[in-house]
């Protein structure tokens, strides 16, 4: 054998090895590649946004969900609170000595109510609590179920003689009210 055809046959040989790798079927020739990149790239990005919904998502609920717990407190304290005027709406004493005026009211539900947070509006307007005395059966700090509670409204000037509303509330928001007129003899 020649030694020009063997060194012929060599380079034929490394030619032919070069050409093989090089030009067969491969990962990045023929876009496989690109598009397994492609397809990992959204499925990080779909995770990444499933994520971030999930995290908004459950402080949402969250915040529901304690929203949710704090008003079936509040309704069930109204449900149990009742309070009724029961003050005869024809003749609300009025002592003109000590310029008050009297209204007598009654817990009817079955929660213990503070007097100290219980609201009184005559006409729509909010009577100071420097202004009302409430005066309890024996002394008592709160005005428990069944008995009644004495307002004493301060007031240096009468109330015109006509119709006016009084309206009574509790700090959970039930209340209870009545027209009632003032008549000058």
């Amino acid at each position: 054998m020649n030694i020009d055809f063997i060194n012929n046959r060599i380079k034929k040989g490394v030619q032919m090895a070069f050409l093989k790798r090089s030009e067969g079927p491969s990962f990045t020739r023929n876009g496989e590649a690109e598009t397994a990149i492609s397809h990992m790239i959204f499925f990080i990005a779909a995770i990444i946004i499933a994520m971030t919904v999930i995290v908004v998502m459950s402080s949402n609920v969250q915040s529901l969900t304690g929203a949710t717990a704090s008003s079936s407190k509040v309704l069930s304290e109204q449900i149990k609170t009742d309070i009724t005027i029961i003050s005869d709406p024809e003749a609300v004493p009025y002592n003109t000595t000590l310029k008050e005026y009297t209204f007598y009211a009654k817990n009817t539900g079955r929660t213990n109510l503070d007097t100290e947070y219980l609201d009184m509006f005559i006409d729509g307007l909010l009577i100071d609590h420097s202004e009302l005395e409430m005066i309890l059966p024996e002394q008592d700090v709160l005005w428990r179920p069944g008995t009644t509670l004495e307002i004493r409204m301060k007031s240096e000037n009468q109330m015109t003689e006509g119709d006016h509303r009084i309206l009574i509330a509790a700090e959970n928001g039930k209340s209870d009210s009545m027209d009632f007129r003032i008549t000058w003899v």
